[in-house]
């Protein structure tokens, strides 16, 4: 084995490969972030008290399911890696897997601010995924809003060959309880923000700036998520994980969302669901292992599930410009606000889509395997569910 070699993974009991369930969660998932920008989308829904209320209700599901989507790509990345792996390839992928559609919504996020006149913070951190590392949030969150966790995921790739390497010298045995660690040090994080300086106040949430970045955004942080998604993939990998039903798993995440609506604000972004997500997760992929048929693995979620990355990528854009169409004079009744959020959603289903036939996909066929690799018989790999 060469020094960049990745190890092998251990055979599973069970031939499924990709898991459909999984995929078709990753919609959940993205759609819970829509529903939350487009809640708070000014003019978008009515000025009433049920809005409020629908505020209060969808308001920790963009968090919660960022959160999702960092620990998903520790569990699938372990559980699809390939026995002749190389750091360099799995590298390769990663990048044509992720930039092509980053640069893309970039290239027409820069298109529409400028056209409106608006500054283009942060943009070179943008382009070069680093924009996460800055502690101002106007350049973390500057030109396409959700590409900052495009660069907390960038140190994901970048490290995994080496902690699946740490990982996987852990005895089996063990593995619950640096599961374990991993979360209680999840659960430590809002206590340790509290000793940064209180001054100045994010406009959306009742702490700092440093305090939310370090807990929201900082990628060492985050990376706790992606190691516990590891661990949670070499459990079931190695048959330590227990038998546990997914409707039970689905009670324990609904329980830790309520709890998250009521809980301070930095223990509810992140803190309030790890450990039930650390449960929902595995116990969908187990009922995927197990060949049971689920109505995530169906064939309309899982198509909603794969381009459900250009949809994270395209949706806040969309949203965005659908505000000068309507403007801020204008005070939608419940049809209307109904309606715009049909269309809202429908074209950035559509444009996604189309983002992921013209973009992600033919960059990933054409350019994430070299091509010396095809013509000596390397395939172009099995599918994966994660970004």
């Amino acid at each position: 084995m060469s020094t960049d070699q990745l190890p092998p993974r251990e055979a599973v009991h069970s031939p499924v490969h990709r898991l459909a369930s999984l995929t078709g969660l990753r919609w959940v998932a993205a759609l819970m972030v829509f529903a939350t920008h487009s809640a708070f989308q000014p003019g978008l829904l009515p000025y009433t008290e049920t809005t409020e209320t629908i505020k209060a209700v969808v308001k920790m599901g963009g968090y919660i399911g960022v959160g999702f989507f960092f620990v998903l790509s520790g569990f699938v990345l372990t559980w699809s890696m390939r026995d002749d792996d190389t750091a360099g390839r799995f590298w390769r992928r990663r990048f044509f897997k992720i930039y092509p559609n980053h640069l893309v919504t970039l290239l027409l996020a820069v298109v529409v601010m400028v056209a409106s006149g608006r500054e283009l913070v942060g943009l070179v951190p943008n382009v070069l995924l680093l924009q996460a590392w800055w502690t101002d949030l106007d350049v973390a969150f500057g030109i396409n809003d959700v590409s900052w966790s495009l660069s907390v995921e960038a140190l994901f790739y970048l490290s995994f060959p080496l902690l699946i390497r740490w990982i996987r010298r852990i005895r089996p045995d063990r593995l619950w309880y640096w599961a374990a660690g991993v979360m209680a040090a999840v659960l430590c994080v809002p206590v340790v923000a509290k000793l940064l300086p209180d001054e100045p106040q994010v406009w959306w949430e009742p702490m700092s700036e440093l305090e939310y970045w370090f807990i929201y955004v900082f990628p060492p942080v985050r990376m706790l998520d992606f190691v516990l998604g590891i661990l949670l993939a070499r459990l079931v990998m190695t048959g330590r994980w227990p038998r546990v039903r997914v409707w039970w798993a689905v009670v324990g995440f609904l329980a830790g969302y309520a709890a998250a609506s009521v809980l301070p604000t930095g223990f509810a972004m992140v803190s309030a669901t790890i450990v039930p997500l650390a449960f929902l997760i595995p116990a969908v992929a187990v009922r995927d292992i197990a060949g049971r048929p689920s109505f995530l693995g169906g064939r309309v979620m899982v198509w909603l599930g794969d381009i459900s990355f250009a949809f994270y990528m395209l949706h806040e854009l969309v949203l965005y410009n659908m505000y000068p169409v309507y403007g801020p004079d204008f005070r939608p009744n419940g049809w209307q606000s109904l309606g715009l959020l049909t269309f809202g959603l429908s074209a950035t289903i559509l444009l996604s889509w189309a983002l992921f036939r013209l973009v992600e996909r033919p960059m990933q066929r054409r350019f994430s395997v070299s091509r010396r690799r095809v013509g000596a018989g390397a395939g172009g790999g099995t599918p994966t569910t994660d970004r």
